[in-house]
Parts: C-alpha cells; sequence; structure tokens
C-alpha cells in the first residue's frame, strides 16, 4: 500500500499501487498549480511538498517538491517534463 503524505506526515490519500499514487500525486500537483493561478499573487514563493509513502517497504518510495505557477499555465505532469518524452515529440 502507498500511502500520499503532505511535508507534516499527513495522510492525504492511500492507494494499492506505486503507478496509482504516481498519478494520484500528479493530480494533486495540477490542482495546487490551478488554485494558484486563481489566487495569483498569493502564492508567490509558496512550496509544496509530498511523499509517496511504501508502508510494506517502511520507507518512502518517491517525493515531489513543486512551486506552483501562479501564471495560469497548466500543470505539466513529470512524464511530460522528461528527457525521454521530449524526445518522442
Amino acid at each position: 500500500m502507498y500511502e500520499i503524505r503532505d511535508e507534516r506526515g499527513n495522510v492525504l490519500d492511500t492507494r494499492p499501487t506505486f503507478d496509482a499514487a504516481e498519478t494520484r500525486l500528479e493530480e494533486l500537483c495540477a490542482d495546487a498549480t490551478r488554485q494558484a493561478a486563481a489566487s495569483g499573487e498569493g502564492t508567490r514563493g509558496m512550496t509544496l511538498r509530498w511523499t509517496i509513502y511504501d508502508t510494506d517497504a517502511d520507507q518512502v518510495a518517491a517525493w515531489m517538491v513543486l512551486t506552483p505557477d501562479d501564471s495560469g499555465q497548466p500543470y505539466r505532469p513529470i512524464s511530460e517534463a522528461s528527457p525521454e518524452h521530449q524526445e518522442q515529440a
């Protein structure tokens, strides 16, 4: 089982697989970006941190740090920002 935790260690969601947890984390990042665009300057300098915690292995499986873009640009998932994805485009 994989837990998505905020920077305070609060469990935000639980997913059965790493891929499902990663997808949910991308949704959280997209939501944060949309909220930042709606708030405008109120989010400047904000940094959000999440971890995907593998409860079976009792360790962090992945982490994400995001500074939401308040310019109105949509969030780009990590898979789209990777060098491999750009080579395929």
